[in-house]
């Protein structure tokens, strides 16, 4: 299944949106699959920006939990591949 199909499969179950930037400077490769892996959430919209070893995505990204749990995990979840993660948040959808 490609990433916009898990996506798209995935709208049903989402509540809020946030933009997130995510900045490498040579942890985990980042390109525009990377943001696919992360679990419970939906991207709408991305894009990538690459210079030698750094690489920076912009997404619109759908999830369900709350807006500070979501910036928390996904925080996290980058943390663990050498990234640094920044969640601002759009709208409530419900």
């Amino acid at each position: 299944m490609t990433a916009a199909a898990r996506a798209d499969a995935m709208l049903c179950d989402v509540d809020h949106e946030s933009l997130v930037i995510v900045l490498s400077s040579g942890g985990s490769p980042l390109d525009g699959e990377s943001l696919a892996e992360l679990p419970g959430a939906a991207v709408r919209w991305q894009r990538v920006e690459r210079e030698g070893a750094a690489a920076c995505v912009a997404a619109r990204v759908r999830h369900g939990d709350p807006p500070e749990e979501f910036g928390a995990r996904i925080r996290e979840w980058g943390r663990i591949r050498g990234w640094a993660v920044t969640v601002a948040r759009c709208q409530h959808l419900g």
